[in-house]
């Protein structure tokens, strides 16, 4: 059997709820009591907590104590104290003396709790209590609840910036890659370097590359990143953004996660004035691609494709992979007789491909629905040994 040590006339508070003797919470409540053993004390009572004790203001903590049925919130009751040591006991009028223990809240250490609490939880339990007679009314004529301009720029930043999983990452070009008048292949593709090395998606890269002196800061200038910073400088820019926060930073770093994440980056645009062009530019792993001599290739492998619709030609796609050295290029169209129009040019290609030093490895050319879709009808040229 067992023998209680509680002095005559006392009860404990509920089962569990005594404090951890190294609470330090709890001994400093003692030593606040200690001067007060035989005097009156004025209790606020805060709460009433579920398992039907209080929640009480005392001695400038808030105490858990067992009060007399029908106690009201928001209450003044008048507490003698009884002792604090070893715990303190608490009496209300002529009723038993009761312990008191420091309040913890869920989520707190030494809380006791059926299962984990969320962070917002645990920090809506450290909040100060108010009594519920103390609370503001509400009504048809209370105002709305609003967000601080802090959590409108949070919750807009993460609109804006949020991509849907496996969507690519796409830039908009703004402007034609080169002026009207006949193509030239060199300024387009000195345009379409342009327009991946200045989206601002390989700026830190960049950045690096500047610090050990291969790269401009000229370059750098160029891309939104460091347009940014100019622009805040000025005193205009800094009068619009006292109007709302700039999205453009977070929207940037969401695209630059994407790119890094997929390996996989789209430019949609205009080749020149008038002509809507596709482009994407891919990386993938070389996962043990064999060069036909039973070793593994671990090159990667970079793929660049492009979709046009001509005004003479149609639906025309083309794909250029890179292997290594290696360059297969695969071209689609959406009729029979673009595709023997493009190769009957083929051969052309080929020479032009070995004169810049990357001659091809393979070339196929077919017909296909959306210029995109491979058929039985394609037809391969292939130069060299090797095959894709």
């Amino acid at each position: 059997m067992q023998t209680r040590l509680d002095p005559a006339g006392l009860r404990p508070l509920v089962p569990g709820g005594g404090p951890s003797v190294a609470d330090p919470r709890q001994a400093a409540f003692q030593r606040n009591l200690a001067p007060m053993v035989g005097k009156t004390v004025q209790g606020e009572v805060l709460a009433k907590i579920p398992d039907g004790s209080y929640l009480v203001r005392v001695a400038d903590t808030n105490a858990r104590m067992v009060l007399p049925g029908g106690t009201q919130v928001g209450a003044q009751v008048a507490l003698n104290v009884v002792a604090a040591q070893p715990r303190p006991l608490l009496q209300v009028g002529t009723e038993q003396a009761q312990p008191a223990t420091v309040y913890t809240a869920p989520g707190e250490a030494g809380a006791s709790q059926a299962r984990p609490m969320s962070s917002a939880a645990v920090l809506l339990n450290k909040a100060p209590l108010v009594a519920a007679d103390q609370l503001p009314k509400l009504d048809h004529t209370s105002a709305q609840a609003t967000l601080s301009p802090a959590a409108r720029a949070i919750a807009s930043a993460l609109t804006q910036a949020y991509t849907a999983p496996g969507a690519p990452v796409v830039i908009h070009g703004r402007n034609p890659l080169v002026a009207a008048g006949a193509p030239d292949p060199e300024r387009i593709e000195l345009a379409l370097k342009n327009v991946l090395g200045e989206s601002g998606l390989f700026y830190e890269s960049h950045v690096a590359e500047w610090a050990e002196g291969k790269r401009s800061l000229q370059d750098l200038a160029r891309e939104p990143q460091m347009q940014r910073m100019t622009q805040q400088a000025s005193s205009e820019a800094l009068a619009r953004a006292m109007g709302g926060p700039d999205l453009s930073a977070a929207q940037m770093i969401n695209l630059q996660l994407h790119a890094q994440e997929q390996g996989k980056v789209q430019w949609h645009g205009e080749a020149w004035p008038g002509q809507k062009m596709q482009w994407e530019v891919e990386r993938e792993e070389n996962e043990g691609r064999s060069r036909g001599r039973g070793e593994a290739d671990e090159q990667p492998v970079w793929r660049s494709g492009m979709r046009f619709s001509l005004p003479l030609l149609g639906k025309v796609a083309a794909t250029i992979t890179l292997v290594g050295d290696q360059v297969h290029v695969a071209m689609q169209s959406g009729t029979d007789d673009t595709a023997a129009e493009l190769r009957a040019w083929s051969g052309a290609l080929q020479r032009a491909l070995e004169a810049a030093d990357a001659p091809l490895a393979s070339l196929t050319i077919g017909t296909g629905a959306g210029a995109g879709a491979d058929t039985a009808a394609e037809t391969e040229a292939r130069a060299g040994s090797d095959e894709a």
